[in-house]
Order: structure tokens, then sequence, then C-alpha cells
């Protein structure tokens, strides 16, 4: 279902912006508190920090390039909720409140729009979030995208630069053939990511969001590569089928697709693996877990180097924003 309409009587433009926004009020119902700690004043006023630190993410979506009419309103609301959840679960954080800006051109239909809203109050309801405030702003016809900013606490917030070279390197799931519905189906990873940042051998985190082969360099401390064992990557379905008509193989298909919204992590090199992960399964029975290589020292920095030749990966980038591939 396309965001826009051709009928005037049914757009954005024609319900105007206070009528939008009492609507997304009443949309958003009990995800949306009353002023002064929600919609009503300049800002909202939030409660203090307890304990923790606070840590702060933004991501956005828009039309034709995180989804398209193949996705509902329902989806792609909930998609831009759980983009920055993913964010939040990379750090072992727990979410808090979120402001939304909302840029819309003047054709978006308000039917749809109602629709991407319940998907949004959906998922913030599932996971305690309250969406106290944000923006309206107009684009041109045709198009429309969200920005969601959202806040969260951790305990020990978990960074990506304090691996190091010796420790073994870990993923959750399957990676690749996001396309095919996973960029918008996946649950992130909010109750594993608290858990590894509260292990005492989980030495770094991320989420994986533009592929393996470009995210993982983002863990690697300096003059180090990274070891990878290929046949150890869990290659999800999706990425196979895809290898059949794509011209890709599945496994670059699993290192490059990006929107995996998995997690990448580092455990310290002295800590017992098959411990760990006998822990692993024990708290989460339902989220594959696999060791796909090491950290280990190196004249060039960053690169990714299959184990069983010694060469590096013939590709080493994931989806880049600003080139479109």
């Amino acid at each position: 279902m396309v965001p826009f309409t051709h009928n005037f009587a049914d757009s954005v433009s024609q319900l105007g912006e206070v009528a939008l926004i009492q609507h997304i009020g009443i949309w958003l119902g009990p995800v949306s508190p009353a002023s002064p700690h929600g919609i009503g004043d300049d800002c909202a006023v939030l409660e203090p920090i307890n304990s923790g630190q606070q840590i702060l993410t933004v991501d956005s979506i828009s039309y034709g390039q995180h989804f398209d009419a193949s996705v509902s309103p329902e989806d792609a609301g909930a998609k831009l909720v759980k983009r920055n959840l993913s964010d939040i679960a990379a750090m072992g954080g727990t979410p808090g409140p979120a402001v939304l800006a909302l840029l819309c051109g003047p054709d978006v239909c308000t039917k749809w729009l109602e629709r991407f809203f319940f998907g949004i109050r959906q998922c913030c309801e599932h996971y305690k979030i309250s969406l106290v405030g944000g923006d309206i702003s107009s684009l041109a016809q045709g198009n429309f995208s969200a920005v969601l900013t959202l806040t969260g606490q951790a305990l020990r917030p978990q960074l990506r630069s304090t691996a190091k070279c010796g420790d073994y390197i870990y993923v959750t799931g399957t990676l690749g053939g996001s396309i095919l519905g996973k960029h918008y189906q996946f649950q992130p990873r909010l109750i594993e990511g608290q858990w590894l940042a509260q292990h005492r051998d989980c030495s770094a985190q991320m989420d994986l969001t533009d592929g393996l082969a470009k995210d993982l360099k983002s863990l690697l401390p300096p003059a180090t590569h990274a070891a990878l064992d290929l046949s150890a990557l869990p290659i999800a379905s999706a990425a196979h089928t895809l290898a059949k008509t794509s011209g890709w193989s599945a496994l670059q298909h699993a290192c490059c697709d990006g929107e995996d919204y998995e997690l990448v992590f580092t455990l310290d090199s002295l800590a017992n693996c098959h411990a760990f992960e006998t822990q692993w399964s024990a708290q989460f029975p339902n989220t594959e877990l696999q060791q796909i290589g090491s950290i280990r020292d190196s004249s060039s920095d960053g690169q990714l180097i299959d184990s069983a030749t010694n060469t590096a990966l013939p590709w080493s980038h994931g989806f880049e924003h600003l080139s479109g591939s």
C-alpha cells in the first residue's frame, strides 16, 4: 500500500497541521502521555535517570528507501521503532521516552498515516516506550519520511571500541537476504544485549545494520584483522534464495546485504567459550549463537581474512547510504 492519495479530501494537506497533531495524539493513545510529560509544550518533562547512564539514538525511515508498497503501514511504523531499539540493544540498554519528526508530502493519505501510527503504537506498547513529542514538516509531493529519536539507559553501556586482539567473534541469528522480509519483521535483541553488557567476558558489541563485511570493522582494534571461519557463518535461508537469481553467492549476501539487526560481539580471549555458550543456550534457547572467528595481530588494519586460506575476503563493503549501493 502506497502512502499517497490522489484524493485531496483524504490527504494531510486537507487535514492541516493542528488537526493532524490532534489526530496523532488519538492514534497513539496510551503511549502518548499528557503534558507536561508528553505532547503539548515546547519540551516534554522527563523523569531523571536514577541509575546507570543515559543513552540516545536516532534512526529514520523513508518511503522508497527503507520500505515500499509491499510493506504494510503498520509494519513500516513498527520498523521505525525497532531500528532504534536495535541500537539500544547494541549498547545493552533499556529504552526510554522517544520523540518523532514527521516529514510529509501534501498527498500523504491520512488513512495510511493512521495505520502507520497504529504500528508505532503497538510497538511502543510492547516495549513500554512513551512517545512524548516531536515535529511535523512538509516535503514535496510523493515523499514521506519519519525520524525517531529514542532515549534509554544502561548500567554499563557496551561499546565498540573495547575489543582486544585475541578475542573471539560471535553473531546472533542468521545473516543475509533481509530484503525478503526480515528488514521489517525482525525482533531487536534487547534482552540479549542487556545480558551481554552485564557478562564479564563480553568485551565489545554492536548491531548489524549495514552488513557484517562493513560493520565488523568497527569492532577491530588498531593493527588487527578479523580471521573468519567462513564455514561457520550462519547464512539465512533467504540469502540462499536470493543467490539463485542475484549473481551473488549466499555467502556474499550474508556478508554484505545489511539490515540483519543481529548482534555481533567479542568474547575475551581468556573466556571459557564452552561455558559461555552453555549459559547462552540456557538464557536464550530460541536465539541462535555462532562463533565465527577471532581478532588477530595484523599489519593491515581492519581487514576481514578467510582463516582457511589466509586471504582477504573479495568484498569488504556493506550497504553504503550515500552511494545507493
